[in-house]
């Protein structure tokens, strides 16, 4: 850690430390000081792992300020738990504000920057010289300007990331011997990158796509020497990176990219935080980027004339009713690949997949179809199904009308997404196609996909959120209650600072509420509700910037 990531003033050696213990409750955020002993003076920092006397036993937390000037008497630390510290103070700072903006306790966000096992010493680097000539590519010049320290807005790179061609413009990071960092949405992505990133970079490279204690603390140790690209899933938002310099997040709209449960943590907004504190570049890359990412004013580039492949239309508004969920022409250009022995992929809802399978199989007069996981020439599947995908010859959406008629404010902004991604799945070259159905080939959303430029449609999306006065126009906060709900529970809400609050609706053993303007007191009103109804035996959901009402 460098001296400007210490968070004393003076040069003195520190006396004392204040720790927040590992205890998952608000009622710790402040933390306690305790004094160092002197054969722990050299050893102690920020971010470092320590044991401390708490409540009659011995917990383990997190150090997050060190003083050589605190007087009074205090319990000591009892020890040092690993070799190194989990965050600086940079870091601190962004988990801090994450654990606000999210209305989460400081000790879980802590533990989101921690490996799970306790990290051994940092290794040295063993990484060979590069010698890489990068082709042009709207990276390459955000990776020269990371690599020489300048500052640059966050950029969109809009396009198919899945050819990897961008790998070899991370090179003149690792050359000057700082680090990137990539974001997958899954650990099948995460792979798949690495695959073509090994023979580029080595021993350069970190993977963290591992389920195993074991080898995710590994990686988090590797990734402490500067010089590395580190290639993990939405974890890894929250790790301290040695010499980080650009972090690159792959389709940063995806659900997956958001943890479900509280906090309900979003790699777009952690990236975008550390960015302004650690002066690291950011790029966005994806065919759709959020309109959280447009609306920041983010600078957008693009890799060729579309963001994904060339759609085709197929107007069903003139079909009879009754003639089935696809199509004569859909039904015709599977059948032709079936007989080419090339892969189809028919993309719906999850209601509607074994329907499709069935219709399929019967108009073909063959058992062709099958479950996204099965081994058929034609599959059939739902957005899940999209990230280990297998690039296909032929996509299919079967309805995407009904795609714009689910709940909440985010629907065509999803529709557009997936559509993409579907789009994206073909294999590359002629002879490939995607077809769409749908009953309205005026809407938005045709022509969008139509002109393979997400930009329009998602400003117009923009201009409706603000109409309406819905993310990113406002904040928003869903709090759900269940359980044995305290009692004045809704006037406590109803009485949040510049808080709108809607609801409740009633939810199986509980109740949901909306919280909806300039919510940055109410987040910390709201931290000391959730500790109370907590203490009462009350589980308590609070979502954060939520995706769906």
């Amino acid at each position: 850690m460098g001296e400007g990531d210490r968070p004393n003033v003076d040069t003195k050696e520190p006396l004392a430390a204040r720790v927040v213990p590992n205890i998952a409750t608000f009622a710790v955020d402040d933390g306690f000081w305790y004094s160092i002993p002197d054969h722990l003076a050299g050893d102690i920092q920020t971010g470092s792992i320590v044991r401390v006397p708490l409540g009659g036993r011995r917990v383990r937390g997190w150090v997050v300020e060190t003083s050589s000037n605190r007087e009074g008497k205090l319990k000591e630390i009892a020890g040092v738990s690993g070799a190194v510290a989990v965050f600086d103070n940079r870091l601190l700072r962004t988990l801090m504000w994450a654990a606000q903006h999210y209305v989460a306790p400081i000790s879980v966000l802590l533990g989101k920057a921690t490996p799970p096992n306790l990290p051994k010493p940092i290794p040295v680097a063993t990484t060979s010289d590069l010698s890489l000539q990068p082709g042009e590519h709207p990276i390459l010049d955000l990776a020269v300007a990371a690599a020489s320290g300048e500052r640059r807005p966050s950029r969109v790179v809009l396009g198919r990331w899945q050819p990897l061609d961008w790998l070899d413009s991370l090179a003149p990071i690792v050359e000057v011997g700082r680090s990137a960092m990539v974001i997958a949405a899954s650990a099948a992505e995460v792979d798949r990158i690495c695959k073509r990133a090994r023979p580029i970079y080595g021993e350069a490279l970190v993977q963290i796509a591992s389920t195993r204690d074991a080898e995710v603390t590994r990686g988090w140790e590797l990734a402490q020497t500067p010089g590395r690209i580190v290639v993990g899933t939405p974890r890894v938002s929250t790790w301290m990176v040695g010499g980080l310099s650009l972090l690159v997040v792959l389709e940063e709209g995806r659900r997956a990219m958001k943890d479900r449960q509280t906090p309900t943590v979003h790699v777009r907004e952690v990236v975008r935080k550390r960015s302004l504190i650690e002066g690291c570049a950011v790029a966005f890359f994806g065919p759709t980027p959020s309109v959280e990412v447009l609306s920041a004013g983010a600078e957008v580039t693009r890799v060729g004339n579309r963001a994904w492949a060339l759609v085709e239309i197929v107007d069903r508004s003139d079909e009879a009713p009754g003639s089935g969920q696809l199509s004569s022409s859909v039904v015709a250009a599977i059948r032709a690949m079936v007989d080419a022995k090339q892969r189809s992929f028919v993309f719906t809802s999850h209601r509607m997949i074994d329907q499709i399978v069935r219709e399929i199989n019967a108009r073909l007069g063959a058992p062709v179809a099958g479950i996204a996981s099965s081994a058929s020439p034609v599959t059939v599947g739902t957005e899940r199904d999209l990230a280990g995908l297998r690039p296909v010859s032929l996509t299919v959406a079967t309805n995407i009308d009904g795609m714009l008629l689910g709940p909440g404010y985010r629907t065509g902004e999803e529709a557009l997404r997936q559509l993409a991604r579907l789009a994206n799945s073909l294999k590359p070259g002629s002879g490939h196609r995607m077809m769409v159905q749908t009953f309205d080939v005026a809407s938005p959303l045709v022509q969008a996909l139509r002109k393979g430029d997400p930009i329009p449609y998602l400003e117009r999306v923009l201009v409706e959120r603000a109409k309406t006065g819905v993310p990113p126009a406002t904040d928003m906060i869903a709090v759900e209650v269940r359980g044995e709900l305290p009692d004045g529970l809704d006037l406590e809400l109803r009485e949040l600072p510049d808080a709108l609050v809607m609801g409740p609706i009633e939810l199986e053993q509980g109740r949901r509420w909306l919280l909806e303007g300039d919510l940055g007191e109410a987040r910390s009103a709201l931290r000391q509700l959730a500790r109370r109804w907590r203490d009462s035996g009350s589980t308590v959901r609070i979502d954060a910037d939520p995706i769906d009402f």
